[in-house]
């Protein structure tokens, strides 16, 4: 059983105007105008846009041999970049990342589609959105990684309430045909698969608890497909399935596992039974970080799906590689 949700083209601006953010709810495509200048205040140390609003890019990228997460944060007061592989073939886990105070400008814009580019000693993120492709660049001490996303596929939007805050925000696109280029320690290696990108702009709530899941892989039949499911965050208003070139809104998803043991089995399901699949990890990157009032406590594992969706009242066997995540954050 699942039931189709109809989602309605996103709204043009994240500024409804008199100070209000746009309607709630979850939408096809990306937000125009995303700006937040509405809320934020003079971008000094007290202000909104340094207490409260944050704001990131990341992007996963899986294929059969490496699995790749980047990303670039403005969490206000300080900004942190990560970036991590995983060779499948040799076990291999190598990750780097900075946090750099104030590595944003208080003007910084962040955007779905705009320049974002992170540099703290011989390590350096930088990220491009240029005639349809991401172009997505890392460079580090034992790492380098270059990654070419297709940007065609259509993205979902999520707009939600946010505790004393207002608003929260983010865009989702799953299983993007991408190629990608690393080194490891000198090593060069290629691959083509798949990628995820969340962009997130806003204003969480002061302590925000979430379950999250990444997918690309392929049906039975061989088609291409994607998800992203979210728990105990959004109200599950950024759950979708990527089927083809169909994009698909999901219901609530529920996430099993045992958090004392991550990289044990998990089961993740939506409430209508859309989506059923296990998620059997490989390894995971893991992060304790305190700064000053903030906190992220963050674990995410890294390997491989398999079960069943269903739509239009056809059940497709699916395989997929991905991610899965906890996360607990006081902002």
């Amino acid at each position: 059983m699942s039931a189709e949700i109809e989602l309605p083209v996103a709204p043009a601006s994240l500024d409804a105007g008199g100070g209000q953010p746009a309607p709630f709810g979850t939408y096809r495509g990306a937000v125009a105008d995303v700006s937040t200048r509405a809320w934020d205040g003079n971008g000094g140390l007290f202000s909104r846009r340094r207490r409260q609003r944050k704001g990131w890019l990341y992007f996963g990228a899986f294929s059969e041999r490496y699995m790749v997460g980047l990303a670039t944060v403005d969490a206000g007061v300080v900004a942190n970049g990560f970036c991590y592989i995983y060779d499948r073939e040799s076990g291999l886990l190598v990750e780097e990342g900075v946090t750099v105070p104030f590595g944003f400008a208080k003007d910084f814009a962040p955007s779905v589609d705009g320049r974002w580019n992170l540099k703290s000693g011989s390590r350096r993120w930088r990220i491009n959105h240029i005639d349809g492709e991401w172009q997505v660049e890392f460079q580090g001490k034992r790492l380098e990684v270059a990654l070419e996303i297709d940007g065609s596929s259509e993205g979902l939007t999520a707009i939600a309430s946010s505790i004393g805050r207002p608003f929260a925000h983010t865009y989702k696109v799953c299983a993007m045909p991408t190629r990608m280029e690393v080194v490891i320690d000198g090593v060069a290696g290629s691959s083509q698969g798949g990628a995820s990108l969340d962009f997130t702009l806003g204003y969480p709530p002061r302590r925000t608890i979430w379950n999250w899941a990444s997918a690309y892989g392929q049906t039975a039949e061989g088609q291409r497909f994607g998800l992203n499911l979210v728990g105990q965050f959004m109200n599950g208003q950024e759950n979708g399935l990527w089927l083809g070139d169909e994009l698909i809104g999901l219901p609530q998803a529920v996430f099993e596992y045992d958090a004392a043991s991550p990289l044990s089995p998990w089961r993740i399901r939506t409430l209508d039974g859309a989506v059923d699949v296990e998620f059997l990890p490989e390894g995971r990157r893991k992060q304790n970080l305190q700064v000053g009032v903030m906190a992220s406590i963050f674990s995410q594992p890294f390997g491989r799906f398999s079960g069943v969706i269903r739509h239009r009242g056809v059940e497709h066997q699916v395989t997929a590689l991905g991610v899965v995540e906890e996360h607990d954050a006081t902002w």
